[in-house]
């Protein structure tokens, strides 16, 4: 698991995705292309999740991200770890005035505030869908306009423009 999302702990898209001889890894326009099918397409490839991330950071959203992140994280610890894990994410993210605090609403902040105390691998399930909705709906069609994205389409984005509009 620290293997498969030890890359998210890189900062800058420049080093994050390059190969060991130092020239970045990025996709084809076909790949990118890919990402405007859906968000879980887009979240589910390792370079796209990378530049969405540095495009949340760019816009000072990157807290939602970073919880998505830490949730799908989460699903795959060792049960022992679960405890201190969940207190973690929940101080981290989840609590009013937390440092990284997500915009949950109280009712979903609650809950999860209950879960914590007995948490198991579904502990932030519903905050985790929320957040996602949130990013996907407000973050993502921006993100899809953005310079950085456009950029990677190349002679693809013709054919974006076409069936996005």
């Amino acid at each position: 698991v620290k293997e498969k999302f030890s890359f998210l702990r890189r900062r800058h898209t420049d080093t994050a995705l390059a190969s060991k001889d130092g020239k970045p890894l990025k996709p084809t326009p076909e790949v990118a292309l890919s990402w405007s099918t859906s968000f879980d397409t887009l979240l589910q490839d390792k370079y796209g999740l990378e530049l969405f991330r540095d495009f949340l950071q760019s816009e000072f959203s990157e807290e939602n991200i970073e919880f998505w992140i830490a949730c799908e994280q989460y699903k795959n610890l060792k049960s022992s770890k679960l405890n201190a894990q969940a207190q973690k994410i929940y101080t981290d993210f989840v609590a009013i005035q937390a440092p990284r605090e997500i915009n949950l609403s109280s009712k979903t902040r609650e809950a999860t505030a209950g879960l914590v105390g007995s948490p198991n691998r579904h502990t932030f399930e519903t905050a985790q869908r929320r957040i996602q909705a949130l990013m996907e709906k407000d973050s993502y069609p921006r993100f899809l306009q953005a310079d950085v994205y456009q950029d990677l389409l190349g002679d693809q984005k013709a054919h974006f423009k076409l069936n996005f509009t």
